[in-house]
Formats: C-alpha cells, sequence, structure tokens
C-alpha cells in the first residue's frame, strides 16, 4: 500500500467530512462558542443528564475546558477524581445527554453521545479514552496503538492542566464535592497553585507524576498495581499533616510547612512540599471526554426559528437534516 493509499484509508476511517476534516456541526458548535464567550476568562457549565444502573435520573453541571484540536468530534471537560457524584455516574453509564444554551446568540444545542475519562496513569478509572486512528498511526499492533493513544492523552491532560487559572488548579486539593458535613476551613486554604509539571523535587523523583518533559514518569507504579493506590494515600497522609498555611487572598502559592521538624516527622526532608502537593492535585485532575454521536441545534434568533438535527449511523456517518422548528 503506498503512503497516498495509507493517507486516503486513514482519512476514510475517519469520516473527514467538513471543510477542516471533521464533521459539519464541528465548526457550526465551536463558531457559536467563540461568537458567545469569545476571551472571556468566566468558566462555561454545561448540564448533564444520564441514568445510573437502577434507572434514577441525574442532572450535574460540568465545566468546559476545550475542544480537542486533533479530533474537532471531541469536547473536553474538567473532572476530578475525587467528585465521587460525577464519576459514579459516567461509570455507571457511559452514555449522556448534555445541554448547551449559548447566552448571546440564542442558540441551544442538545448533545447526546458517549463520556470517556482521561485520568492520572496512577488512577483506575473505567471508559478510558478511545484509540485515536491518526494518532496511532496505521499499525496492527492493537497493544502499540492503546500505548500511543494513552501517551497522546496524558500529554493532552497535563496540556489542559498547564491551561488552567492558578484558582482553578488550587481547587483539585480540596475535598470531596458535595460531602456532608463540610469540610474544616483549614481543607480550603490552597487557594492558588502555579503548575510545576517541569519542576523536579530535590532529591528522587519517584513520586512524581511527570517527568521534566511532561511524560509520564516511566519509574511509577502500574495503574492497577494496588501499590500504585497505598503509594497515592500515604503521600496524601504525608503531605496533609506538613502542609498547615497557604496565603488565603489568591495570589500566592503553597506556602512552606509548619517546621522541619513536621518535614522529618513525614520523612519529607528531601522532597519538596509544594510540588508533592501539587502532584496530588494534578493526580486528582482528569479530563473528561465526549463525543457526540447525536446532535439537535436549535436557533430562535429568527422567524421561524430554526432547527438542525445531526445524526449518525454505527459505522460514524453523519447525516444533516432539518427539522421543524
Amino acid at each position: 500500500m503506498s503512503s497516498l493509499q495509507a493517507v486516503e484509508r486513514t482519512l476514510s476511517e475517519l469520516n473527514l467530512l467538513g471543510p477542516d476534516g471533521w464533521p459539519g456541526w464541528t465548526q457550526v458548535l465551536q463558531k457559536s462558542y467563540k461568537s458567545n464567550y469569545g476571551r472571556s476568562d468566566d468558566p462555561v457549565y454545561l448540564h448533564l443528564a444520564s441514568k445510573t444502573r437502577l434507572g434514577a435520573v441525574t442532572l450535574l453541571a460540568v465545566q468546559f475546558q476545550d475542544f480537542l484540536e486533533e479530533d474537532g468530534r471531541y469536547l473536553l471537560f474538567q473532572m476530578s477524581i475525587t467528585d465521587q457524584n460525577l464519576l459514579s455516574t459516567i461509570q455507571s453509564n457511559q452514555v449522556g445527554q448534555l445541554a448547551w444554551q449559548m447566552p448571546k446568540s440564542r442558540e441551544y444545542f442538545h448533545l447526546t453521545g458517549k463520556f470517556y475519562i482521561s485520568s492520572a496513569p496512577r488512577q483506575v478509572t473505567r471508559y478510558s479514552p478511545p484509540v485515536l486512528p491518526h494518532i496511532s498511526g496505521t499499525t496492527e499492533d492493537l497493544a502499540a496503538q492503546r500505548q500511543q493513544s494513552s501517551q497522546f492523552w496524558e500529554a493532552k491532560r497535563i496540556e489542559q492542566w498547564r491551561k488552567l487559572p492558578p484558582k482553578t488548579r488550587a481547587s483539585y486539593t480540596w475535598p470531596t464535592t458535595g460531602l456532608l458535613p463540610k469540610s474544616p476551613a483549614t481543607s480550603f486554604q490552597c487557594l492558588a497553585m502555579e503548575d510545576m509539571t517541569d519542576v523536579r523535587p530535590p532529591g528522587s523523583n519517584r513520586n512524581s507524576v511527570m517527568s521534566q518533559d511532561g511524560s509520564p514518569n516511566p519509574s511509577m507504579s502500574s495503574p492497577s498495581s494496588p501499590s500504585s493506590v497505598t503509594s497515592f494515600h500515604s503521600r496524601w497522609n504525608s503531605i496533609s499533616g506538613s502542609i498547615s498555611n497557604v496565603v488565603g487572598d489568591g495570589s500566592d502559592t503553597i506556602a512552606s510547612p509548619t517546621s522541619p521538624t513536621s518535614m522529618s516527622n513525614n520523612k519529607l526532608r528531601n522532597d519538596n512540599p509544594q510540588k508533592i502537593l501539587h502532584d496530588i492535585a494534578l493526580d486528582n485532575y482528569c479530563l473528561l471526554v465526549f463525543k457526540p454521536l447525536d446532535i439537535v441545534h436549535f436557533e430562535s434568533s429568527a422567524l421561524p426559528p430554526k432547527r438542525t438535527i445531526y445524526t449518525t449511523d454505527a459505522a460514524g456517518n453523519w447525516a444533516t437534516n432539518e427539522a421543524n422548528p
């Protein structure tokens, strides 16, 4: 097979329909997003509706983060591994519906699709991100495809982590969302956190999630290894006891530990406490990846309103139809 034929086969597999290589709805949605939010730094929340295994309906809010640049068919949302409500909802039912009301253009998008979770390598979650053909290449080795795909999604997770505002990063050190009773105020002292993915702590780097080049640390335990979970909880218990004071105005990051004695007691003598807390937050941070399968786009700015329905079949082929408003 020639290189041209290989490229054509890959393009066919990806179903490149739009002028930018993706289904037509991707340009419509991205254009609407830019016109409604522009350069605003305000968080964008969508409502997620799903059903549990027992048939109970759940309604949650998820924060939009970005469109996947390499594949316009995927949307990226923020998620914490400690958010048990959201985590259990996704792991209970991969299929969900998102409602997106555009605030300025009077447009409404109703998206039905599948969710995937791109978590830290040491975490174990259901529905890991899909293998992307144009990322994993044309190799027939399934194991190699999965490895390349895992590396891609981990690099994408770190890339999105670096884009987060310092205040948002700090929230990934906070206790479980929605937990009752509310945790003491000391649990929320970290109000800002700078990115430290390129910083190595003094001494050993064995517990660091990422190496200097932003790739997964090869010396880290396997995600499915029980020792990795034990290590995570051990690090959390150690650092939570040694870091007690954070500047509360959001202008600084993590403060110093209480005393050299506390560092010694927690065996942190050769580590950077700020980096350890940063890596714990990074461990908690996940990308919630969403791939739409059916989309309803309703435009109410004109009379009569316009309703467009985008549907996909089992082979991934998209169809566009105009419907009654």
